[in-house]
């Protein structure tokens, strides 16, 4: 009673005005909020944005790759909701913005990414992943026209899984899809998929939650995730992987540079160094072309570009063009020239273990910057300095701990008393609003199917059976089936039944379950 006594008072002048005001009591805390709103007819709310500052850092250092995915779970106003994600140094989902739009139209997408490039600083993508909506295609064209346009994987082994219908041919669309391939490879498994199915193929978003709810449940789901990048960070920064190679000097140079998960990665490619070989050198100024060949692959070479006066390398495979991380074939180049480590040519920030150091470093020398800002951006280099250095060699001995901790408490009161112990204000950054925005109008949009219909409408669902295949009862009581005097009876001899295969091919966490 209490709770929901507490819950119609958070709701005065509606949902949206509730939601609202939550948005602008964020941006009291965080001086970058970004929040943004539409209303229509009726003066009922049409589109909403919103992102966080946090959520634009990680955009300036993972924006590169811009899932936009608008196949989540309707709220009870049935408004479509927009996700704006990437992924981090630690192979992780980040969450660069959020909106609610009142329709899966080409302006509401307009809309809604010229909100989401306005918060960015004008910054665009350099590729974005769609579930191949028509409406949002044309959208990504008109505002980001120099990006690339690509497919979501997951939506189409979906759509392969829903319309084929055939557990066999999703396992190979999976592999042809994600699998590491060369060209030739690629289209030889295809057309094995092809010839063998035939050519013929074939959780915190509930729709009880209103705008309030959502964006409250919405803001815990990122705080979780940001809580697990947080751990994968600490985990990265200390302690050393065993060595699994047999080049340890590579292998311990990158572990110091890249993220763990980014590391196990990187590690393969020296596991698979063994099978390459380098059967020619082509020498002509500052370029070196060392063709390389795989083990029993004699058909096949791949031509490695060596430019010794920049001091970078270009494979014929593209995998660092691709995945961001340097090929088997240049590594092999390196082993040939005894580099112990690897070029910063070939170490992309972004999977770096200090992207989030050199981010505040540029906000911390940069003088145009908000001075509220740049005293924020201060703290966390400082945070991230200590601890990423100072604090690991200060506790080695117990000497040097107590020396550096007096020190560092007798600096701090020195300086408590040279700024005279004064705090600064936040400033606020929010939109105009008059706190008399109607809650939006329930609308049915493409894709929501029976969820619109009353639930008196529905049918009553018939089981089948899995014995006879007769509708109105299940396998346990056909009338087909075995009595329990001959079950009890069989039970010594039979093997596992039917039921216990179907159930454990439908398990998610079998132990021999890939991805």
């Amino acid at each position: 009673m209490y709770n929901e006594v507490r819950r119609q008072r958070a709701l005065q002048n509606g949902d949206v005005n509730a939601a609202l005001r939550a948005l602008a009591n964020a941006s009291r805390i965080d001086d970058r909020m970004f929040w943004r709103y539409e209303v229509g007819v009726g003066n009922h709310m049409c589109d909403l944005f919103w992102s966080d500052g946090r959520s634009q850092e990680d955009y300036k250092l993972f924006g590169d790759v811009l899932a936009f995915d608008a196949t989540y779970g309707r709220n009870k106003y049935n408004l479509p909701v927009i996700v704006f994600s990437g992924v981090n140094h630690h192979m992780q989902t980040c969450v660069f913005g959020t909106a609610m739009v009142s329709c899966e139209s080409q302006s509401s997408y307009v809309w809604v990414l010229t909100k989401f490039l306005e918060c960015m600083g004008g910054k665009p993508p350099t590729a974005v992943i769609t579930d191949g909506d028509r409406s949002m295609h044309i959208a990504i064209q008109q505002v980001f026209p120099e990006a690339h346009h690509r497919l979501c994987a997951w939506h189409l082994i979906r759509n392969a899984t829903t319309n084929v219908c055939n557990p066999r041919f999703t396992s190979l669309f999976r592999h042809c899809m994600l699998a590491d391939f060369e060209v030739e490879e690629f289209e030889m498994h295809w057309q094995a998929m092809v010839e063998e199915c035939g050519t013929n193929l074939g959780r915190f978003v509930e729709k009880r939650y209103g705008v309030l709810d959502f964006v409250t449940n919405f803001q815990r789901c990122v705080d979780f995730l940001r809580d697990n990048e947080d751990e994968l960070e600490f985990r990265s920064s200390y302690g050393t992987p065993v060595i699994q190679t047999q080049f340890p000097e590579l292998e311990k140079s990158d572990a110091l540079c890249y993220t763990r998960e980014i590391f196990v990665r990187y590690r393969e490619s020296l596991k698979r160094l063994v099978r390459v070989t380098i059967v020619e050198c082509i020498e002509a100024d500052d370029i070196c072309v060392y063709i390389t060949q795989k083990y029993r692959r004699p058909d096949r070479t791949w031509n490695v570009t060596q430019n010794s006066s920049q001091d970078t390398f270009h494979c014929t495979c593209l995998r660092m063009e691709s995945f961001g991380l340097p090929c088997v074939h240049i590594i092999a180049v390196l082993v040939r020239l005894d580099i112990t480590s690897l070029p910063n040519s070939l170490v992309l920030p972004r999977w770096s273990k200090i992207a989030r150091m050199d981010l505040c470093r540029d906000r911390v020398c940069n003088p145009h910057i908000d001075p509220e800002a740049t005293y924020r951006a201060r703290i966390r280099a400082l945070l991230q300095h200590c601890k990423q250095r100072f604090a690991k060699v200060a506790c080695m001995r117990e000497e040097d701990y107590k020396t550096y901790c007096q020190k560092v408490v007798h600096e701090t009161n020195m300086l408590e008393i040279k700024n005279g112990l004064q705090c600064q204000a936040t400033s606020t950054h929010s939109v105009p609003w008059e706190g008399g925005v109607k809650d939006p109008i329930g609308v049915r949009t493409k894709g929501t199917g029976r969820g619109n219909e009353p639930a008196g409408s529905r049918g009553i669902k018939r089981r089948r059976c899995s014995t006879c295949g007769v509708l109105g009862h299940r396998r346990t009581r056909c009338p087909n089936g075995p009595t329990p005097s001959r079950q009890c009876a069989q039970e010594p001899d039979i093997h596992p039944s039917t039921e216990t295969f179907e159930t454990a091919s439908l398990n998610p966490f079998r132990n021999d379950t890939t991805f």
